[in-house]
Parts: structure tokens; sequence; C-alpha cells
């Protein structure tokens, strides 16, 4: 099991931005949590350079970054990239299957 799981079309909307906003080789998608205080948590994610802290892996083609101590936030959702009302954007969902 992958530590996070990507839509179709959130892996395609990835893979699009990487190519035409031509992300350099040596960055990375970044998924982490970004807190605004102790209850307000939200998805941070976007293409970012890999610090000696951070844990890389291959995940159905994208190479993702993240902290290994905000893994336990992330851990078993799925990012989908949804276009509504004329906004599009990544979102955090969690995953419903069963073991």
């Amino acid at each position: 099991m992958n530590i996070i799981e990507f839509t179709s079309s959130a892996r395609e909307a990835i893979l699009n931005y990487k190519e035409t906003l031509q992300i350099p080789v040596d960055h990375f998608l970044r998924v982490g949590i970004k807190q605004k205080n102790s209850q307000d948590k939200g998805l941070l994610i976007g293409f970012d350079t890999k610090a000696d802290t951070d844990r890389l892996i291959e995940n159905d083609g994208v190479d993702l970054i993240y902290h290994p101590g905000q893994a336990l936030f992330f851990a078993g959702m799925i990012i989908d990239y949804r276009e509504r009302d004329g906004k599009n954007g990544f979102v955090l969902v969690e995953n419903k299957k069963t073991t």
C-alpha cells in the first residue's frame, strides 16, 4: 500500500503541471500539512526540492516527497483533482477502501 493514493485526474494534473510549468528535474511533488493553529490543518501540495529529512518515494509515476513527521496526518488518504464552478484544485479525501 502506498502512503498516499492519487485519483487518475490528480495524477494527470500533477504530470501536466510538471510539464507545462517546466518544473526543474530536482523538484518533486511535496505533500504535507500546513498548520494555522492546533485545530486548523490543511493540505500542502506543490513542487519543491528534497530536504535532508524528507522521504522520497515513487507512486504511480509521480516522485513524491514528504516529511516523515507529517505522514500520520495524510497516510492512507487520496489526493483528488476537482474542477467545479470554474475553479479547480487538489483536495485530500479519506480513503473509503476496506481491507
